[in-house]
């Protein structure tokens, strides 16, 4: 058994549209203000693009763990 975990940090562009952002294994015990802080150098540095525009601010962030459980492998 393997549990993962994935930040999923939830954005606005221009054209009111929600881009999902994903960081794999993020550090333990982040907090949301970590989390937050970096959400807003992310919008402030505009460092990525999206088809509806720059990103314009934050919907949400969550930690998602995922366990799998593998049955068989050849």
């Amino acid at each position: 058994m393997a549990t993962t975990q994935v930040l999923r940090m939830v954005f606005l562009n221009e054209a009111n549209k929600q881009i999902n952002l994903s960081v794999n294994n993020p550090k333990d015990a982040i907090t949301a203000a970590e989390v937050q802080a970096v959400m807003d150098s992310i919008i402030a540095k505009n460092i990525f693009a999206s088809t509806g525009g720059d990103l314009v601010s934050k919907v949400s962030a969550r930690i998602i763990d995922t366990t799998t459980n593998e049955l068989f492998s050849v």
